[in-house]
């Protein structure tokens, strides 16, 4: 028998401050949650999956997946101290569990809630990562990776598309972000410091080495020929 999700966050609420290990036992209970969540999923126990997603948000965020789901990015991030530099633990929570209910919306038909679900979940993942100084921890980037498979039927906006192109470069998949770029440059052609941006990138990568921007699938050349095809426009 799983912990409920009221159980597992009033743990993690109604100690703080708390240690470390604390922390991470939280969040392997929390893996443990999902990981019944999933099970429900293939069951196709759906009214008992949406029951504890929203008991989910509820004893996390102190919200109710409504709210969650219509509020703007920017300001769910701040609600949730996101802002706070270090503070991936929370961004974890929150963006595994609008995953799970993208996912449940989409098995259950609702294709435009599961499409909301997702860049949300994108979003504050990315931008969690993005404000640590340093580091890209895996158990991070797999989670990113997860919810960012899941846009490829969709139309990426702006602005996750633009978190997109700085989480590539970051974790050192230079022919991606050069992708990420260039959808960028569709999505805004005469978007001056887009292309400074842009531009900046390009001489970041022409500072690192030979082997080190083949790992990143962008050879020297290419990189090159991108930094030249910019200044063009």
């Amino acid at each position: 028998m799983f912990a409920s999700a009221t159980l597992i966050f009033s743990r993690y609420t109604s100690y703080m401050p708390v240690s470390q290990d604390y922390i991470k036992r939280m969040i392997q209970q929390f893996g443990e949650f999902l990981v019944a969540l999933k099970t429900m999923m293939i069951e196709e126990r759906y009214d008992e999956a949406r029951e504890q997603i929203d008991l989910g948000y509820r004893a996390a965020l102190s919200l109710d997946p409504e709210t969650v789901r219509s509020m703007p990015d920017d300001v769910l991030i701040l609600n949730t101290a996101m802002s706070r530099v270090g503070d991936m633990d929370k961004s974890v929570v929150l963006g595994d569990l609008l995953t799970m209910d993208g996912e449940w919306h989409e098995r259950t038909g609702d294709y435009d809630t599961a499409q909301t679900c997702y860049f949300k979940a994108a979003n504050v993942l990315t931008e969690a990562l993005l404000r640590q100084p340093f580091g890209t921890a895996k158990d991070y980037v797999e989670r990113i990776d997860l919810v960012t498979s899941k846009l490829e039927p969709y139309d990426v906006p702006f602005e996750t598309r633009w978190r997109l192109f700085h989480y590539s470069e970051r974790v050192k998949r230079f022919a991606d972000a050069e992708d990420d770029l260039f959808a960028l440059l569709d999505l805004s052609p005469d978007d001056d410091e887009l292309i400074d941006e842009g531009i900046a990138f390009y001489d970041r990568l022409l500072k690192l080495k030979d082997h080190e921007l083949i790992l990143g699938g962008l050879p020297r050349d290419e990189v090159q020929a991108g930094l030249a095809e910019l200044k063009q426009r």
